[in-house]
């Protein structure tokens, strides 16, 4: 567990929670190669190891019936090689499309499901024969996908190049997990699973590396998203994050990284948590300790000094 904070007047902390087994994070497209050669591998290791085993086996047999049939009548005699053969450890099937492309690469578009819509993102170099990153941005409150799409710049970022970006369409501009929100509670859990499987008819992504992100309320659906997905996603990170109490309620017991970029004299959603729309806004190290707890990360703190740029 760690927190890093700024020397500017102790204005901002940075909070990750990580955990050794946090699904595995790569870097770069190539490593899904790397990964996939490594899982056919160990297929066919064990398909070997499998029938070396069923030799042996017959064959210890073999010789057992050998010494009896040598004791007992020829009408008698004992049957052979009774281990069936083992049937193969099919590999992976390789991902195809179900659909044709509705984003060319290095372009945005707009693809609606499940009675909603999402914006997305496809890299330049996006490659169907290699799994790629998937980043999920959520919007904040009363802020319009278009804009954050633009102000976040995860496109123009490495994300952009790497990662296939998608930001779903907020219903009444909110998220679950506020007061402010307009769906109910495990709508938009729903609708961020279905349009992961969306996204998957159309590209070849890599469920292993599913990520979100977002800002104010955007933030706080991403700790639901760490908190309700963590099956799906293999870690979050919240700027200024809302983090009303739902949003860490009933959470499923699954480590997963955790990030929090939150300005410690935040008068909106402070740091330190406050009472807002008659909801309680949660501590931050309070919500991240959750996340330590569930991490299996141990006591106590690494303190670290996060340096301006320019030093």
């Amino acid at each position: 567990m760690k927190i890093v904070k700024s020397l500017a007047g102790g204005l901002a902390a940075l909070l990750i929670a990580g955990s050794a087994i946090a699904p595995v994070q790569a870097g770069a497209q190539d490593m899904s190669s790397q990964i996939n050669g490594q899982v056919n591998r160990a297929i066919n290791d064990a398909n070997r190891a499998a029938a070396d085993a069923v030799n042996r086996a017959n064959a210890e047999w073999n010789k057992f019936v050998q010494m009896a049939n040598d004791t007992i009548p020829g009408s008698s005699a004992l049957p052979r090689n009774p281990v069936p053969a083992p049937a193969p450890v099919p590999a992976p099937a390789p991902w195809a499309p179900q659909a044709p492309a509705p984003v060319a690469n290095g372009t945005n578009g707009e693809i609606h499901a499940a009675g909603r819509s999402y914006l997305v993102w496809v890299p330049r170099g996006y490659n169907p024969a290699n799994p790629t990153p998937v980043m999920v941005g959520y919007s904040a409150y009363q802020d319009s996908t278009e804009n954050f799409r633009n102000y976040s710049r995860l496109r123009e970022s490495s994300v952009g190049r790497d990662a296939i970006i998608v930001y779903p369409r907020a219903i009444g501009a909110s998220w679950e997990g506020s007061p402010t929100a307009s769906t109910r509670p495990g709508q938009d859990i729903a609708f961020v699973r279905a349009m992961i499987d969306d996204v998957q008819r159309y590209y070849n992504i890599d469920r292993r590396r599913i990520y979100a992100t977002g800002m104010s309320t955007g933030g706080g659906m991403a700790a639901v998203s760490a908190c309700h997905m963590a099956d799906l996603f293999a870690g979050v990170a919240g700027v200024s994050g809302a983090y009303y109490a739902p949003v860490n309620r009933g959470c499923q017991n699954l480590p997963i990284a955790f990030m929090a970029l939150h300005g410690m004299n935040d008068t909106l959603t402070p740091y330190y948590g406050t009472t807002r729309r008659g909801q309680r806004v949660l501590p931050v190290p309070e919500l991240f300790g959750s996340y330590a707890v569930r991490n299996g990360c141990g006591p106590g703190l690494d303190r670290a000094l996060l340096r301006p740029a320019s030093w």
